[in-house]
């Protein structure tokens, strides 16, 4: 179903310090916006957001399970997903884009 289908927010796109931070690619509005997700699923793995900030090419993230740059750096290209219905509700007039991708016009 359109409700439970995954959208991508954010990639990861490699590691940010020793510490097990992340750089993201967002795909989405800020990094700010992110913070209403406690979770996200990364290839089938849930990864539970800690902290996230600007920074370069979008943003810097923590999550709980990732702790060293090891970790980090072995998530390079992996997907940051949501369900649809997790998405905030749209104003009247208001579409997603990738709502619209495919449609008959």
């Amino acid at each position: 179903a359109l409700q439970d289908k995954p959208v991508t927010l954010a990639a990861i796109i490699g590691a940010h310090g020793v510490t097990g931070e992340v750089r993201l690619k967002l795909f989405g509005d800020d990094a700010e916006s992110l913070r209403r997700y406690g979770g996200f699923n990364a290839d089938g793995r849930m990864l539970t957001l800690k902290s996230v900030r600007p920074g370069p090419n979008g943003a810097v993230a923590r999550f709980v399970e990732i702790s060293d740059r090891t970790s980090a750096e072995a998530m390079r290209g992996t997907a940051l997903t949501v369900p649809r219905s997790a998405l905030p509700p749209l104003d009247e007039g208001e579409y997603y884009h990738f709502d619209l991708i495919g449609l008959s016009c």
